[in-house]
Protein backbone atom coordinates (compact mmCIF):
# COMPACT_ATOMS: atom_id res chain seq x y z
CA UNK A 1 0.00 0.00 0.00
CA UNK A 2 1.13 3.50 -0.61
CA UNK A 3 0.10 6.61 1.26
CA UNK A 4 -3.47 5.43 1.05
CA UNK A 5 -5.13 2.25 -0.13
CA UNK A 6 -8.68 1.37 -1.11
CA UNK A 7 -10.05 -1.90 0.19
CA UNK A 8 -12.45 -2.15 -2.68
CA UNK A 9 -9.78 -1.95 -5.36
CA UNK A 10 -7.42 -4.71 -4.39
CA UNK A 11 -5.32 -3.58 -1.46
CA UNK A 12 -7.20 -5.82 0.92
CA UNK A 13 -8.73 -9.25 0.41
CA UNK A 14 -12.22 -8.63 -0.95
CA UNK A 15 -15.49 -10.52 -1.38
CA UNK A 16 -16.79 -11.47 -4.82
CA UNK A 17 -20.16 -10.08 -3.80
CA UNK A 18 -21.04 -7.92 -0.77
CA UNK A 19 -21.98 -9.92 2.29
CA UNK A 20 -22.93 -8.77 5.73
CA UNK A 21 -25.19 -6.78 7.98
CA UNK A 22 -26.07 -3.35 6.55
CA UNK A 23 -25.20 -0.65 9.07
CA UNK A 24 -25.06 3.12 9.20
CA UNK A 25 -21.80 4.94 9.86
CA UNK A 26 -22.15 4.87 13.65
CA UNK A 27 -23.35 1.28 13.73
CA UNK A 28 -20.51 0.27 11.43
CA UNK A 29 -17.95 1.87 13.76
CA UNK A 30 -19.50 0.32 16.87
CA UNK A 31 -19.66 -3.11 15.23
CA UNK A 32 -15.99 -2.89 14.31
CA UNK A 33 -15.12 -1.92 17.87
CA UNK A 34 -17.08 -4.82 19.35
CA UNK A 35 -15.68 -7.38 16.90
CA UNK A 36 -12.07 -6.27 17.51
CA UNK A 37 -12.48 -6.20 21.28
CA UNK A 38 -14.26 -9.56 21.43
CA UNK A 39 -11.76 -11.44 19.27
CA UNK A 40 -8.82 -9.84 21.11
CA UNK A 41 -10.24 -10.79 24.48
CA UNK A 42 -10.82 -14.35 23.28
CA UNK A 43 -7.18 -14.62 22.22
CA UNK A 44 -6.14 -13.11 25.56
CA UNK A 45 -8.12 -15.69 27.52
CA UNK A 46 -6.69 -18.54 25.47
CA UNK A 47 -3.02 -17.60 25.36
CA UNK A 48 -2.16 -14.70 27.65
CA UNK A 49 -4.22 -14.00 30.76
CA UNK A 50 -1.84 -14.57 33.71
CA UNK A 51 -4.68 -15.66 35.99
CA UNK A 52 -7.37 -17.48 34.01
CA UNK A 53 -5.67 -18.05 30.65
CA UNK A 54 -5.73 -21.55 29.17
CA UNK A 55 -2.06 -21.12 28.23
CA UNK A 56 -0.34 -18.36 30.18
CA UNK A 57 2.28 -17.06 27.74
CA UNK A 58 2.40 -13.62 29.35
CA UNK A 59 4.31 -11.47 28.58
CA UNK A 60 6.71 -13.77 26.72
CA UNK A 61 6.83 -15.65 24.45
CA UNK A 62 3.47 -14.28 23.35
CA UNK A 63 4.79 -10.74 22.94
CA UNK A 64 7.57 -11.61 20.50
CA UNK A 65 5.29 -13.56 18.15
CA UNK A 66 2.56 -10.92 18.42
CA UNK A 67 4.94 -8.12 17.45
CA UNK A 68 6.35 -10.08 14.52
CA UNK A 69 2.86 -10.86 13.23
CA UNK A 70 2.23 -7.11 13.11
CA UNK A 71 5.43 -6.60 11.13
CA UNK A 72 4.39 -9.32 8.66
CA UNK A 73 1.12 -7.41 8.16
CA UNK A 74 3.27 -4.42 7.20
CA UNK A 75 5.14 -6.57 4.65
CA UNK A 76 2.00 -8.05 3.11
CA UNK A 77 -0.44 -5.15 3.44
CA UNK A 78 1.67 -2.01 3.28
CA UNK A 79 4.74 -2.91 1.23
CA UNK A 80 3.26 -5.51 -1.13
CA UNK A 81 -0.25 -4.02 -1.24
CA UNK A 82 -1.82 -7.46 -0.63
CA UNK A 83 -0.28 -8.68 -3.89
CA UNK A 84 -1.14 -12.32 -4.43
CA UNK A 85 -3.93 -12.26 -1.85
CA UNK A 86 -6.29 -9.49 -2.96
CA UNK A 87 -8.03 -11.55 -5.63
CA UNK A 88 -9.07 -14.30 -3.23
CA UNK A 89 -12.74 -14.31 -2.25
CA UNK A 90 -13.86 -13.89 1.33
CA UNK A 91 -13.75 -15.30 3.87
CA UNK A 92 -11.20 -17.80 2.54
CA UNK A 93 -8.86 -15.02 1.40
CA UNK A 94 -8.75 -13.53 4.87
CA UNK A 95 -8.20 -16.93 6.44
CA UNK A 96 -5.33 -17.79 4.07
CA UNK A 97 -3.62 -14.43 4.56
CA UNK A 98 -4.00 -14.68 8.34
CA UNK A 99 -2.53 -18.18 8.39
CA UNK A 100 0.45 -17.05 6.29
CA UNK A 101 0.99 -14.09 8.61
CA UNK A 102 0.79 -16.18 11.77
CA UNK A 103 3.16 -18.78 10.32
CA UNK A 104 5.74 -16.14 9.37
CA UNK A 105 5.15 -14.37 12.68
CA UNK A 106 6.33 -17.53 14.42
CA UNK A 107 8.99 -18.64 11.95
CA UNK A 108 11.04 -15.44 11.71
CA UNK A 109 11.56 -14.80 15.44
CA UNK A 110 12.11 -18.52 16.04
CA UNK A 111 14.97 -18.45 13.53
CA UNK A 112 16.43 -15.49 15.38
CA UNK A 113 15.98 -16.98 18.85
CA UNK A 114 16.78 -20.63 18.27
CA UNK A 115 19.16 -20.10 15.35
CA UNK A 116 21.12 -16.90 15.82
CA UNK A 117 20.54 -17.18 19.55
CA UNK A 118 22.88 -20.18 19.66
CA UNK A 119 25.69 -17.81 18.64
CA UNK A 120 24.67 -14.55 20.29
CA UNK A 121 23.64 -14.50 23.99
CA UNK A 122 21.49 -11.41 23.36
CA UNK A 123 19.12 -13.63 21.35
CA UNK A 124 19.33 -16.67 23.59
CA UNK A 125 16.01 -18.32 24.51
CA UNK A 126 17.18 -18.54 28.14
CA UNK A 127 14.78 -16.59 30.35
CA UNK A 128 13.13 -15.32 27.15
CA UNK A 129 16.01 -12.90 26.55
CA UNK A 130 15.93 -13.64 22.83
CA UNK A 131 12.19 -13.09 22.66
CA UNK A 132 12.66 -9.58 24.00
CA UNK A 133 15.57 -8.88 21.64
CA UNK A 134 13.63 -10.22 18.64
CA UNK A 135 10.54 -8.25 19.61
CA UNK A 136 12.50 -5.02 19.71
CA UNK A 137 13.41 -5.45 16.05
CA UNK A 138 9.73 -4.84 15.36
CA UNK A 139 9.86 -1.50 17.21
CA UNK A 140 12.38 -0.22 14.68
CA UNK A 141 10.99 -2.21 11.76
CA UNK A 142 7.44 -0.97 12.11
CA UNK A 143 8.72 2.47 11.17
CA UNK A 144 11.50 1.32 8.85
CA UNK A 145 9.23 -0.80 6.67
CA UNK A 146 6.02 1.18 7.16
CA UNK A 147 7.18 4.72 6.48
CA UNK A 148 8.51 3.87 3.01
CA UNK A 149 5.08 2.55 2.02
CA UNK A 150 2.86 5.44 3.09
CA UNK A 151 4.56 8.68 4.16
CA UNK A 152 7.24 8.22 1.49
CA UNK A 153 4.72 6.76 -0.99
CA UNK A 154 7.19 4.12 -2.14
CA UNK A 155 9.76 6.71 -3.21
CA UNK A 156 12.15 6.43 -4.99
CA UNK A 157 10.89 3.16 -6.46
CA UNK A 158 7.51 4.52 -7.55
CA UNK A 159 9.19 7.38 -9.42
CA UNK A 160 11.26 4.76 -11.24
CA UNK A 161 8.03 3.28 -12.59
CA UNK A 162 8.13 0.05 -10.59
CA UNK A 163 4.86 -1.82 -10.01
CA UNK A 164 3.79 -4.53 -7.58
CA UNK A 165 5.23 -6.85 -6.57
CA UNK A 166 8.66 -5.44 -7.47
CA UNK A 167 8.02 -2.09 -5.82
CA UNK A 168 7.00 -3.98 -2.67
CA UNK A 169 10.19 -6.02 -2.68
CA UNK A 170 12.20 -2.84 -3.15
CA UNK A 171 10.41 -1.27 -0.16
CA UNK A 172 11.14 -4.36 1.94
CA UNK A 173 14.84 -4.18 1.06
CA UNK A 174 14.88 -0.48 1.95
CA UNK A 175 13.07 -1.20 5.20
CA UNK A 176 15.52 -3.98 6.00
CA UNK A 177 18.41 -1.55 5.66
CA UNK A 178 16.72 1.16 7.76
CA UNK A 179 15.70 -1.34 10.43
CA UNK A 180 19.15 -2.89 10.65
CA UNK A 181 20.81 0.50 11.06
CA UNK A 182 18.26 1.65 13.65
CA UNK A 183 18.50 -1.58 15.65
CA UNK A 184 22.31 -1.64 15.66
CA UNK A 185 22.50 1.99 16.76
CA UNK A 186 19.67 2.22 19.30
CA UNK A 187 18.84 -1.25 20.60
CA UNK A 188 21.54 -3.87 20.17
CA UNK A 189 24.26 -2.06 22.16
CA UNK A 190 21.88 -2.14 25.14
CA UNK A 191 21.52 -5.94 24.90
CA UNK A 192 24.91 -7.22 23.75
CA UNK A 193 27.19 -9.07 26.14
CA UNK A 194 29.91 -6.46 25.66
CA UNK A 195 27.61 -3.55 26.49
CA UNK A 196 28.24 -0.89 29.11
CA UNK A 197 26.55 2.43 29.86
CA UNK A 198 29.24 4.37 27.99
CA UNK A 199 28.73 2.34 24.81
CA UNK A 200 25.07 3.15 24.18
CA UNK A 201 23.45 6.11 22.48
CA UNK A 202 20.69 6.09 25.09
CA UNK A 203 19.35 3.62 27.64
CA UNK A 204 16.97 0.95 26.38
CA UNK A 205 13.87 2.39 28.12
CA UNK A 206 14.64 5.82 26.64
CA UNK A 207 15.22 4.34 23.19
CA UNK A 208 11.84 2.57 23.31
CA UNK A 209 9.98 5.63 24.59
CA UNK A 210 11.62 8.03 22.14
CA UNK A 211 11.32 5.82 19.07
CA UNK A 212 7.68 5.04 19.76
CA UNK A 213 7.06 8.78 19.91
CA UNK A 214 8.49 8.97 16.39
CA UNK A 215 6.06 6.21 15.35
CA UNK A 216 3.19 8.10 16.97
CA UNK A 217 3.98 11.28 15.03
CA UNK A 218 4.35 9.29 11.79
CA UNK A 219 0.94 7.62 12.12
CA UNK A 220 -0.73 10.83 13.28
CA UNK A 221 0.39 12.66 10.15
CA UNK A 222 -0.58 9.76 7.87
CA UNK A 223 -3.91 8.74 9.38
CA UNK A 224 -5.62 11.93 10.56
CA UNK A 225 -3.60 14.91 9.28
CA UNK A 226 -3.58 14.03 5.55
CA UNK A 227 0.24 13.87 5.70
CA UNK A 228 0.38 17.49 6.86
CA UNK A 229 2.79 19.29 7.28
CA UNK A 230 4.82 17.22 4.81
CA UNK A 231 2.10 17.55 2.17
CA UNK A 232 3.21 21.16 1.69
CA UNK A 233 6.17 19.86 -0.30
CA UNK A 234 5.25 19.70 -3.98
CA UNK A 235 7.28 16.70 -5.12
CA UNK A 236 7.10 13.09 -3.96
CA UNK A 237 10.83 13.18 -3.20
CA UNK A 238 10.43 16.33 -1.12
CA UNK A 239 7.49 14.88 0.81
CA UNK A 240 9.33 11.60 1.34
CA UNK A 241 12.47 13.21 2.76
CA UNK A 242 10.52 15.73 4.83
CA UNK A 243 8.38 12.97 6.32
CA UNK A 244 11.23 10.58 7.06
CA UNK A 245 13.39 13.14 8.87
CA UNK A 246 10.55 15.35 10.10
CA UNK A 247 9.04 12.48 12.07
CA UNK A 248 12.25 12.27 14.12
CA UNK A 249 12.21 16.00 14.84
CA UNK A 250 8.53 16.14 15.76
CA UNK A 251 8.83 12.78 17.50
CA UNK A 252 11.47 14.20 19.83
CA UNK A 253 9.14 17.07 20.73
CA UNK A 254 6.33 14.56 21.21
CA UNK A 255 8.51 12.40 23.47
CA UNK A 256 9.19 15.22 25.92
CA UNK A 257 5.56 16.37 25.82
CA UNK A 258 4.26 12.88 26.61
CA UNK A 259 6.87 12.42 29.32
CA UNK A 260 5.77 15.66 30.98
CA UNK A 261 2.11 14.66 30.70
CA UNK A 262 2.81 11.28 32.28
CA UNK A 263 4.92 12.63 35.13
CA UNK A 264 2.66 15.53 36.04
CA UNK A 265 -0.84 14.26 35.37
CA UNK A 266 -1.30 10.62 34.37
CA UNK A 267 0.87 8.54 36.71
CA UNK A 268 0.39 8.70 40.51
CA UNK A 269 3.36 9.82 42.58
CA UNK A 270 3.82 6.46 44.29
CA UNK A 271 3.78 4.70 40.91
CA UNK A 272 6.34 7.16 39.56
CA UNK A 273 8.60 6.38 42.47
CA UNK A 274 8.31 2.65 41.85
CA UNK A 275 8.84 2.97 38.08
CA UNK A 276 11.97 5.03 38.66
CA UNK A 277 14.36 5.63 35.73
CA UNK A 278 12.25 3.39 33.49
CA UNK A 279 9.74 6.25 33.23
CA UNK A 280 11.47 7.19 29.98
CA UNK A 281 9.85 4.10 28.40
CA UNK A 282 6.35 5.22 29.26
CA UNK A 283 5.74 7.55 26.29
CA UNK A 284 5.52 4.25 24.40
CA UNK A 285 2.93 2.90 26.86
CA UNK A 286 0.78 5.99 26.35
CA UNK A 287 1.62 6.28 22.66
CA UNK A 288 0.44 2.78 21.81
CA UNK A 289 -3.05 3.65 23.04
CA UNK A 290 -3.13 6.79 20.90
CA UNK A 291 -1.92 4.76 17.90
CA UNK A 292 -4.72 2.26 18.41
CA UNK A 293 -7.33 5.01 18.45
CA UNK A 294 -5.76 6.56 15.34
CA UNK A 295 -6.08 3.25 13.49
CA UNK A 296 -9.61 2.63 14.74
CA UNK A 297 -10.75 6.15 13.91
CA UNK A 298 -9.23 6.21 10.43
CA UNK A 299 -10.08 2.69 9.34
CA UNK A 300 -13.36 1.97 11.11
CA UNK A 301 -14.96 5.33 11.89
CA UNK A 302 -14.71 7.05 8.51
CA UNK A 303 -11.98 9.42 9.76
CA UNK A 304 -14.62 11.94 10.76
CA UNK A 305 -14.98 14.82 10.35
CA UNK A 306 -14.56 15.14 6.60
CA UNK A 307 -17.01 17.98 5.83
CA UNK A 308 -15.16 20.90 7.43
CA UNK A 309 -12.29 22.84 5.93
CA UNK A 310 -9.11 20.78 5.52
CA UNK A 311 -7.46 22.54 8.45
CA UNK A 312 -10.47 22.14 10.75
CA UNK A 313 -10.86 18.48 9.77
CA UNK A 314 -7.27 17.85 10.84
CA UNK A 315 -7.55 19.79 14.07
CA UNK A 316 -10.79 18.04 15.04
CA UNK A 317 -9.42 14.57 14.24
CA UNK A 318 -6.25 15.27 16.19
CA UNK A 319 -8.15 16.42 19.28
CA UNK A 320 -10.62 13.52 19.10
CA UNK A 321 -8.07 10.75 18.57
CA UNK A 322 -5.45 11.96 21.00
CA UNK A 323 -8.09 12.75 23.61
CA UNK A 324 -9.65 9.30 23.29
CA UNK A 325 -6.22 7.67 23.35
CA UNK A 326 -5.23 9.41 26.57
CA UNK A 327 -8.63 8.59 28.07
CA UNK A 328 -8.25 4.91 27.10
CA UNK A 329 -4.81 4.84 28.74
CA UNK A 330 -6.31 6.14 32.00
CA UNK A 331 -9.17 3.63 32.00
CA UNK A 332 -6.80 0.81 31.20
CA UNK A 333 -4.20 1.67 33.84
CA UNK A 334 -6.70 2.37 36.62
CA UNK A 335 -9.16 -0.47 36.01
CA UNK A 336 -9.18 -2.59 32.86
CA UNK A 337 -5.65 -4.00 33.04
CA UNK A 338 -5.97 -5.27 36.59
CA UNK A 339 -9.66 -6.14 36.93
CA UNK A 340 -10.37 -7.53 33.44
CA UNK A 341 -7.02 -8.65 32.01
CA UNK A 342 -5.58 -9.66 35.40
CA UNK A 343 -2.28 -7.87 34.85
CA UNK A 344 -0.15 -6.98 37.85
CA UNK A 345 -0.57 -3.70 39.68
CA UNK A 346 2.39 -1.34 39.89
CA UNK A 347 0.80 0.22 42.95
CA UNK A 348 -2.74 -0.29 44.25
CA UNK A 349 -5.17 1.13 41.70
CA UNK A 350 -2.63 1.55 38.90
CA UNK A 351 -1.04 -1.16 36.76
CA UNK A 352 -0.73 -3.11 33.55
CA UNK A 353 1.47 -3.27 30.46
CA UNK A 354 -0.33 -1.54 27.56
CA UNK A 355 2.12 -2.63 24.85
CA UNK A 356 0.97 -6.28 24.96
CA UNK A 357 -2.82 -5.82 25.10
CA UNK A 358 -3.00 -2.84 22.75
CA UNK A 359 -0.74 -4.39 20.14
CA UNK A 360 -3.04 -7.42 20.23
CA UNK A 361 -5.94 -5.04 19.52
CA UNK A 362 -3.93 -3.50 16.68
CA UNK A 363 -3.15 -6.87 15.14
CA UNK A 364 -6.78 -8.03 15.24
CA UNK A 365 -7.89 -4.67 13.80
CA UNK A 366 -5.45 -5.00 10.89
CA UNK A 367 -6.47 -8.61 10.28
CA UNK A 368 -10.14 -7.70 10.19
CA UNK A 369 -9.79 -4.56 8.06
CA UNK A 370 -6.94 -5.40 5.68
CA UNK A 371 -7.29 -9.17 5.42
CA UNK A 372 -11.02 -9.74 5.85
CA UNK A 373 -12.23 -6.41 4.44
CA UNK A 374 -14.77 -5.90 7.28
CA UNK A 375 -16.31 -9.25 6.39
CA UNK A 376 -19.79 -9.60 7.86
CA UNK A 377 -20.69 -5.91 8.06
CA UNK A 378 -21.38 -3.28 5.39
CA UNK A 379 -21.99 0.45 5.41
CA UNK A 380 -25.50 1.26 4.23
CA UNK A 381 -24.35 4.14 2.04
CA UNK A 382 -21.96 1.81 0.26
CA UNK A 383 -19.00 4.16 0.64
CA UNK A 384 -15.65 2.39 0.27
CA UNK A 385 -13.38 3.13 3.21
CA UNK A 386 -9.63 3.16 2.61
CA UNK A 387 -7.80 0.50 4.63
CA UNK A 388 -4.89 2.81 5.54
CA UNK A 389 -5.89 6.47 5.37
CA UNK A 390 -9.58 5.96 6.21
CA UNK A 391 -10.81 8.29 3.47
CA UNK A 392 -13.93 7.59 1.44
CA UNK A 393 -11.89 7.79 -1.77
CA UNK A 394 -8.21 7.82 -2.61
CA UNK A 395 -5.78 7.11 -5.41
CA UNK A 396 -3.68 4.50 -3.67
CA UNK A 397 -4.44 1.61 -5.98
CA UNK A 398 -3.41 3.68 -8.94
CA UNK A 399 -0.19 4.49 -7.11
CA UNK A 400 0.45 0.95 -5.90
Amino acid sequence: MSNSADTSSGSSVTSAKPFGLQLGAVGFAVANFIIIQAISYGVWILFVDPKIGVWKFYPQPFGAYLFWAILVVVFIGFNLGMHGFSKLSQPMGGIVTTLVTVALGFAIPMLLIFGWGALDPAFSPTNYAGHGAAGLIVLIGFYGFGVVANSMDGWPWTDAGMKQPMVGYAQILTGFFLTTVGYLVLVYPCLASWTSPDRVVMSLPTAIGWFYSVILVWLTTVLVLDLWPYSMFKTRAGRAMAAFFGNFVLGTVCYFALLALLKNFLIPADALEKIGPAITLWPAQLGVWIVHVLLLWALCCGNAPTSLSPAMNRIARFIITWGLGIGAFIVYMKWFAMDVLHEAAIVPGFGGDPLTWVDLLNLILLFYVCYFGYYGILKKQGVSVCSVCGKASCECQAKA
